[in-house]
């Protein structure tokens, strides 16, 4: 009887305890992972990351799927700078992490060299972005996304001098099927390519996906 007695007043204690836990959120270490801002590229939207979105709340990265003004380079890493602004007030003004797809990586890129964004940012993952540029844009008027021509004036100064500052971690991921798979830029602290997805499908493929956790983990994907 006695060891009746003492399970049965154990028990509240029990299911007070299962309550709580469910109610406790993310662990303590999911809670301080960095904010992360997707950037679409050329003519995407923002929906094309839904599936990475919820990956990355699962993984304890509040996430930001940036709606951007149009498809010049400058006025959308504009937007980045103020979108940024915002979730760091959100967030406790520490570091944020940044994955752009196709274009929307160069735009991050102008972002991270001439506003001030390479202090801001822990990681820079960019998905399918031609990073010297892509021939048929040239045939593109700028505003309308000609500024990727790799002989033109945006590409030239984006990769003069110091293409990758600051301390950020810059990562290069790329599909076997991307025309500027082999680009590359002095600084790349990780590169991967992968086979066989279509350039639209990137941001939404379970591979670059999970290649994009890890390298916000800090580890190169594989």
């Amino acid at each position: 009887m006695s060891y009746r007695r003492e399970w049965v007043r154990a028990l509240p204690i029990a299911v007070v305890t299962l309550l709580a836990g469910l109610h406790a959120g993310p662990p303590a270490h999911a809670a301080r992972r960095e904010p992360v801002i997707l950037v679409h590229g050329w003519n995407g939207e923002p929906g094309q990351f839904a599936r990475m979105k919820a990956a990355l709340k699962r993984a304890g990265h509040p996430a930001y799927a940036i709606d951007l003004p149009g498809e010049e380079n400058i006025a959308n890493a504009e937007a980045i700078a103020k979108l940024v602004a915002r979730v760091r007030r959100k967030h406790g003004g520490g570091k944020i992490s940044i994955v752009g797809h196709s274009m929307g990586g160069l735009s991050a890129r102008h972002y991270l060299k001439f506003l001030g964004g390479a202090g801001e940012t822990r990681s820079y993952v960019s998905m399918g972005t031609g990073q010297r540029g892509y021939a048929p844009a040239c045939l593109l008027p700028s505003e309308q996304g000609g500024q990727m021509c790799p002989t033109g004036g945006f590409i030239r100064r984006l990769n003069s001098g110091d293409p990758t500052p600051g301390p950020v971690r810059y990562t290069l991921l790329a599909s076997s099927l991307d025309e500027t798979r082999d680009d590359t830029i002095d600084g790349v602290w990780c590169g991967a390519e992968f086979a066989g997805v279509r350039h639209a499908d990137e941001p939404r493929t379970r591979v670059f996906i999970d290649a994009v956790l890890s390298a916000l983990d800090g580890r190169c994907p594989s």
